[in-house]
């Protein structure tokens, strides 16, 4: 899923607007003593031979005492297939029969699955599992993760990882949105999939130059932004607690997706409304 990167905002985002071309940020309280900490803005999954990961990063998580990421093992977490159906629910009843062509011939086109196959396989399925089979045409096929990289690093380390929700918590997330929104989702991707691959094309090459203003502009559209709240204000709220307690106990170094970290209720902004000191690391 692409996630929206927000421009941020408020007396602390005013000081830091004339230098906020970075993804990477120190944080310091005179209550933790000598201990920093650390928050990383990710891009959940890049294009392999795109992928931006200055050695700075290595080297700030190698200070650090504990990783923590929004998902610890990502690359090998189990979901619970109950998470993924609903018996209750069917895709095609919410179709009309130019929306089911249509979900047909990319079926038959990318699962290469005929439309018996594709009623027997997901007759159940959540809309959500739907969408991320769409969005994933959007990747490129060798790819690479910032958060399965940290936890290389970390273990190398013999650091400790802590996650700030399960993946159960993120999949709750398209509980709230009721089935006709998540099935008009699927429609949209799929009316211009190509369009699709561009945004992605363009959206990390925004994140490669961290180019904070114009990534926030070119993703802060269509249906993420009247969920914003869903995805990004409700969960960051949830999880500074989490963060003040490990910054307490040891350095720390947090891996979020970037669009966490901005906005009135971006984890900048609520950690300066907390009184920690945020410092931007420049890349």
């Amino acid at each position: 899923m692409r996630w929206i990167l927000m421009v941020a905002i408020g007396l602390m985002q005013v000081q830091l607007s004339a230098q906020k071309q970075s993804l990477c940020y120190e944080i310091t309280n005179p209550q933790l003593g000598t201990k920093t900490s650390y928050l990383f803005g990710t891009m959940h999954v890049m294009e392999e031979s795109s992928f931006f990961f200055p050695k700075k990063i290595s080297k700030l998580l190698k200070k650090s005492k504990v990783l923590c990421l929004e998902v610890k093992d990502v690359a090998s977490v189990s979901i619970d297939p109950k998470l993924l159906f609903d018996t209750t629910f069917s895709i095609k009843q919410y179709c009309n029969s130019s929306q089911w062509d249509s979900l047909m011939n990319w079926a038959n086109d990318i699962l290469l699955l005929n439309p018996k196959q594709f009623e027997n396989t997901f007759l159940n399925a959540k809309p959500f599992l739907f969408l991320q089979f769409i969005l994933a045409t959007d990747l490129p096929k060798k790819t690479k993760s910032h958060e399965i990289e940290l936890e290389k690093i970390a273990k190398g380390k013999n650091l400790t990882i802590f996650q700030l929700e399960g993946i159960e918590t993120q999949l709750s997330i398209f509980d709230e949105i009721p089935y006709e929104g998540q099935v008009e989702l699927i429609f949209t991707a799929l009316k211009d999939l190509e369009q699709g691959k561009q945004d992605f094309i363009e959206m990390q090459k925004l994140y490669a130059n961290q180019n904070l203003d114009e990534l926030c502009g070119f993703a802060i559209k269509g249906f993420l932004e009247e969920y914003r709240a869903l995805f990004l204000d409700h969960r960051n709220k949830k999880w500074i607690e989490t963060m003040e307690r490990l910054m307490l106990e040891d350095s720390t170094f947090f891996a979020v997706g970037a669009g966490h970290l901005c906005g009135d209720d971006g984890l900048i902004a609520l950690l300066g409304q907390k009184g920690y000191q945020i410092k931007v690391i420049y890349l």
